[in-house]
């Protein structure tokens, strides 16, 4: 059945429920302004069809008001965003209709769309949104004196956004229109009860909502993946022939607790990264087969559990308990220096620091991707505090390689993949243990970087500054490393992170040597050969001040603030390089030899027991990049 109705005419008689297969609330500023706009736009008396809504009427008795109306309770198959955004909005009108003395008209908005009184005295809502955002969206968007409690997923921040800009929208126009606010107002909720129209379709049979739903949301914005999977598994829920009452419980705890963690982390954003890692790590490791959500509908089909419904409701569980425990990995993986980072390890102080500070590490290089199932993996199954130091190695490991692979030989940011996320595999699923897993990232490291190119390569002059991707981060390893050689604090990342490279990175040999000094010390073509070699270049937070000057001024002397100079810089870098008398060839050369000789035990890589059992297929590795 379809009509064309008011918003009031939808309200009327009807309960209406976000189901939990339902995507969160997702409208931002600019679907907000375009509705204010349409809403703007509208003429007196002219209708404006705002959208669709599709419900599916509840094979539930009906409810009953305190003054003996009844009410259908529908949930709704599409629309929601669209509805949530209307009851808003009118709650938002509500306050500033009391505000401005008209409490009935704000009583009337809040008993025929906000919430009226059940017989049993009991609030009933109007619009009952899903179990993740109803408790939020009763607290402290529709109250009017709002919850200290601040949004905890992503679909919350966007339901108090939502009410932040009618709330501003509503505080402009009072002080553009002045006397003639009042009348505006009331315009504006005609416009919203009796001007908007809906094309409104019941669908009366259960078995076809999946399907309408499907249909529905494959039209403009599109769900993402993790919520298509998590829709999927409500509707499965739905097929069984056998009771599981606490299913549906499971898998929506399971995606609370997913949002809750990918938003602490600022993480809301990577939802699709973390789902198909999770795929890589614990189901097929081959990332050619992976379709998305469509993989999971294939892996846990009812087709394939014909018959054996008592496995495909423990395969669920599984399947959504390893992405719930994931996402923690996942998220301190990706934002390993946040205060809650690795609570279960805690107990280990030093070891969850070394962790934090290795992990920021592997983050710093700037290539996660080939890394985040294998972690995952190993969060997994090296979960407990004794086992710390286990989860430590690999990460370890896992930054050894990648500044071998990725940092010094610049080979593609891809390169390795599908090995290393067959590792992952086998760890996840106990095909390998520590010690193997260990051993088979030391055998890759030095296939794809063996210890004579590590060498070779860091025994190379030449252009360093322009043609190295991991400068800075060398650099900094290296301050870190003579910061605890001297026992003194280290300067923290932060202060060289954002900084750009020409800011960050001296020559100590200027790029343009006019003091006379330079010309005395470097011949043309030593300043062409040593310009931009490793051994001239130095991290730094004064780049500005010392320009071209000569060595001797840079250096300056101990004491010196103004200026800045070598002598009391931040950096111990630099602090070393004013114990050199001169900066000439030797200089750089020794330089040089002191960095190579360190970065070679930096990333040194022990050989594992059996190299040979090691070997990477490097003709299979053209996977795409997961994040």
């Amino acid at each position: 059945m379809n009509h064309v109705l008011s918003v009031e005419q939808v309200f009327t008689e009807r309960l209406l429920r976000v189901p939990d297969y339902q995507r969160g609330y997702a409208w931002k500023e600019e679907h907000l302004t375009e509705f204010l706009e349409d809403l703007e736009l509208l003429g007196v008396g002219k209708h404006h069809y705002t959208g669709t809504l599709v419900l599916h009427a509840l094979n539930e008795p009906p409810r009953v008001d305190d003054e003996g109306r009844s009410y259908r309770c529908h949930d709704i198959v599409d629309g929601q965003q669209r509805m949530t955004t209307i009851v808003v909005l009118l709650d938002v009108i509500r306050r500033e209709l009391n505000s401005q003395g008209l409490t009935k008209l704000a009583e009337g908005i809040r008993r025929t769309y906000i919430h009226t009184t059940g017989i049993d005295g009991q609030p009933m809502h109007k619009l009952v949104l899903n179990s993740d955002c109803h408790g939020y969206f009763i607290r402290n968007v529709l109250a009017d004196n709002p919850s200290p409690d601040g949004p905890a997923i992503y679909s919350h921040e966007r339901l108090r956004d939502a009410r932040a800009r009618f709330e501003r929208h509503l505080s402009e126009k009072r002080v553009a229109l002045g006397v003639h606010f009042r009348d505006w107002l009331l315009e504006l909720r005609s416009k919203i009860t009796q001007q908007l129209r809906l094309v409104l379709y019941v669908v009366d049979d259960a078995a076809d909502v999946g399907v309408v739903f499907e249909t529905m949301n494959n039209r403009g914005k599109q769900l993402a993946e993790l919520e298509k999977v998590k829709n999927y598994l409500l509707y499965l829920t739905t097929k069984l022939d056998i009771p599981s009452p606490n299913l549906r419980d499971t898998i929506n705890e399971a995606w609370a607790t997913i949002f809750k963690n990918l938003m602490s982390a600022g993480l809301s954003d990577a939802e699709d990264q973390l789902l198909r890692a999770h795929w890589l790590m614990a189901y097929n490791p081959r990332a050619k087969e992976w379709n998305q959500s469509k993989s999971v509908k294939d892996k846990l089909g009812l087709r394939a559990y014909q018959g054996n419904h008592k496995a495909l409701i423990a395969a669920i569980i599984r399947y959504a308990t390893t992405l719930r425990d994931g996402s923690l990995a996942f998220c301190d993986i990706m934002m390993p220096s946040r205060s809650n980072s690795f609570t279960s390890y805690r107990t280990k102080p030093k070891e969850c620091a070394d962790i934090q500070s290795a992990s920021e590490k592997l983050r710093r290089l700037g290539n996660m991707a080939s890394f985040v199932p294998l972690l995952m993996a190993a969060r997994s199954r090296f979960s407990t505090a004794n086992e710390a130091v286990d989860y430590l190695e690999i990460v370890r490991l896992a930054e050894v390689f990648a500044f071998r692979v990725y940092g010094l030989l610049e080979k593609r940011a891809n390169a390795g993949q599908s090995w290393l996320f067959s590792l992952a595999h086998e760890l996840f699923t106990s095909s390998k243990g520590r010690s193997e897993v260990s051993d088979s990232i030391r055998g890759g490291a030095l296939l794809y970087c063996s210890d004579q190119e590590f060498k070779d390569n860091m025994a190379s002059i030449g252009d360093w500054y322009n043609k190295w991707s991991a400068l800075k981060y060398f650099l900094y390893e290296y301050e870190e490393h003579l910061a605890h050689k001297n026992k003194v604090r280290v300067v923290e990342w932060a202060k060289v992170q954002n900084r750009k490279r020409e800011d960050s990175v001296e020559h100590i040999l200027p790029q343009t040597p006019s003091d006379p000094y330079w010309q005395t010390k470097f011949t043309a073509e030593q300043r062409k050969t040593y310009m931009h070699d490793l051994g001239n270049l130095c991290l730094t937070i004064n780049n500005g001040s010392y320009r071209n000057k000569s060595f001797p001024n840079k250096k300056g002397t101990h004491g010196q603030m103004d200026p800045p100079c070598y002598a009391t810089a931040d950096l111990v870098m630099e602090r070393v390089l004013a114990q050199h008398k001169d900066w000439n060839e030797q200089a750089i050369l020794h330089r040089r030899g002191e960095m190579s000789a360190w970065a070679c035990e930096r990333w040194k890589v022990d050989p594992p027991s059996n190299l040979a059992d090691e070997a990477v297929d490097e003709a299979d590795e053209d996977e795409e990049a997961i994040g």
